[in-house]
């Protein structure tokens, strides 16, 4: 399984270190069972088992949901979403 230190490491981008602690936090919630909603994640229309987090101003946590649960996916920019998100609806 997937872990967030796992996909903060495979990262590209550097993260700062307050962007990877509210990752951390993220991550603890969801496996404590507190709902996405609650936390500031949103459902992402192009794909119905897919989540995302704002981890700051350009920055985004991407979730799966299956169903064991919640597995974090990647860390991406806003930017590059957008073009995914694009591709995607093309």
């Amino acid at each position: 399984m997937i872990t967030i230190d796992q996909v903060i490491a495979t990262c590209p981008h550097q993260i700062m270190s307050c962007h990877q602690s509210k990752a951390q936090e993220i991550d603890k919630a969801l496996q404590a069972g507190i709902p996405y909603t609650a936390l500031g994640g949103k459902r992402m229309r192009c794909s119905k088992n897919l989540l995302r987090f704002k981890l700051g101003l350009s920055l985004r946590l991407i979730y799966r949901i299956t169903e064991r649960g919640h597995i974090p996916s990647v860390v991406i920019t806003r930017q590059r979403l957008e073009r995914e998100l694009k591709r995607r609806r093309a």
